[in-house]
C-alpha cells in the first residue's frame, strides 16, 4: 500500500449513536464525528442518509486542509447485528425500530471505494488484536456490553465468523431460568442481553425486587441509576449487583469453555462505565472448570469499534 493509501473512513453503527472516523493504518483517529442513531424515520433509509452525511462532513473537512480523498483504502462498517451480508445491513435488529438498514450497496455507490462489512463485535476484536491488548495474542475474545449485548471471538488467530457472519453472539446464551425474563430479541428466555444490557438491567431489578417482595428502594430509570445508588452503598442496590454478578459470571463461564480464550476484554458503555463491579463479580463467581483468562477492560475505550472497522480493512477481512 502506498503512502497515500493509508487511511481508511471507518464507521460504527450502534443502537444508540453512530460514529464515523478517518483512521490511519497506526491506529490513530484524525477525525470524528458522533451523532445519535436517527430513530425517527420510516424505514432503515433514514440511519442510511445519516451515515453519508456524517462521512461526506468527513470528507470536507480533510479537503479543508489538504486532499485526503486520494489516500484512503476503503470504508469500514462496524455494525449491530444481527446482520445480513447479502444484503449489506444489519437486519430485525432488537435495539433499533428498523428491520433492515442497507449500508453496504449505497455506501458503495455514493463513494466509490470499497466497503467491508462486519459486526460490531467481530470488528472490535479485529481492533483489540491489531490496536490494544490483543497484540501478539492468538486467542482473544471481545464482548460489548452496552444497549445490547455481543462478543467476537479469535480463535487460533481466525476470526470466528460463522454460516452467516453472526458467530459469537454471546448475549443470546441462556443464563437464567428462575426468572425466565424474555429476552427483547423475541425470539426466546433467560438470554443474557435480556439481563445485563443497559436496556435491560431495569427491567432486571424490576424483577429482582418482586422476587424479594420489595419496593424500590430509590428512582430508576436506567441502569446508570442503579449502579450510581450502589456506589452510595444502597443495600438493596449492591445485593441486587450482586445476583447480576451472579449472571454475567455464567455468560463468561460459557465464554471460556466455548473458545478457551488467553485474553477477555469487555467493552461497550455498561462495562466502561462500572469496571469494578463487572470485573470483580465476574472474578468471584466464574466457573474454574477451564483457567481463568485474563479478564480486563478494553483501553480503547469507546472507539474500539471503529478502529476495528478500520483495522478490518487494512487486513482485508470480510466485505
Amino acid at each position: 500500500m502506498s503512502p497515500k493509501q493509508q487511511h481508511v473512513l471507518a464507521i460504527d453503527l450502534g443502537a444508540t449513536n453512530v460514529r464515523a472516523a478517518l483512521v490511519s493504518s497506526r491506529g490513530t483517529i484524525v477525525r470524528k464525528i458522533q451523532r445519535g442513531t436517527d430513530r425517527s424515520g420510516k424505514d432503515g433509509a433514514a440511519v442510511t442518509t445519516q451515515i453519508i452525511e456524517m462521512v461526506e462532513g468527513l470528507l470536507r473537512a480533510a479537503r479543508a486542509e489538504r486532499d485526503d480523498r486520494a489516500s484512503i483504502a476503503g470504508i469500514g462498517i462496524s455494525s449491530i447485528g444481527p446482520l445480513d451480508y447479502l444484503r449489506g445491513g444489519p437486519t430485525s435488529s432488537p435495539n433499533v425500530p428498523y428491520s433492515f438498514i442497507s449500508l453496504v450497496k449505497p455506501l458503495e455507490k455514493r463513494f466509490r471505494l470499497p466497503v467491508t462489512f462486519l459486526n460490531d463485535a467481530n470488528a472490535a476484536v479485529i481492533g483489540e488484536q491489531r490496536f490494544g491488548a490483543g497484540k501478539g495474542i492468538k486467542n482473544l475474545v471481545y464482548i460489548t456490553i452496552s444497549t445490547g449485548i455481543g462478543g467476537g471471538a479469535i480463535v487460533d488467530n481466525k476470526l470466528l465468523f460463522g454460516r452467516s457472519g453472526n458467530a459469537a453472539e454471546v448475549g443470546h446464551l441462556v443464563v437464567d431460568t428462575a426468572y425466565n425474563l424474555p429476552c427483547t430479541c423475541g425470539k426466546g428466555a433467560g438470554h443474557w442481553e435480556g439481563y445485563a444490557s443497559g436496556r435491560n438491567i431495569p427491567r432486571f431489578f424490576h424483577a429482582w425486587l418482586a422476587e424479594k417482595k420489595q419496593n424500590a428502594p430509590f428512582q430508576y430509570q436506567e441502569a446508570k441509576d442503579i449502579f450510581l445508588h450502589a456506589r452510595k452503598q444502597d443495600p438493596a442496590a449492591l445485593v441486587f449487583l450482586d445476583e447480576l454478578a451472579r449472571v454475567n459470571a455464567r455468560a463468561i463461564s460459557s465464554v471460556i469453555v466455548a473458545y478457551d480464550p488467553e485474553l477477555i476484554t469487555l467493552g461497550g458503555s455498561v462495562a466502561l462505565g462500572n469496571s469494578r463491579a463487572l470485573i470483580g463479580g465476574v472474578e468471584k463467581y466464574a466457573d474454574r472448570y477451564l483457567p481463568l483468562p485474563k479478564i480486563k477492560i478494553t483501553s480503547l475505550g469507546e472507539d474500539i469499534s471503529l478502529l476495528g472497522a478500520a483495522a478490518a480493512v487494512f487486513a482485508g477481512e470480510r466485505d
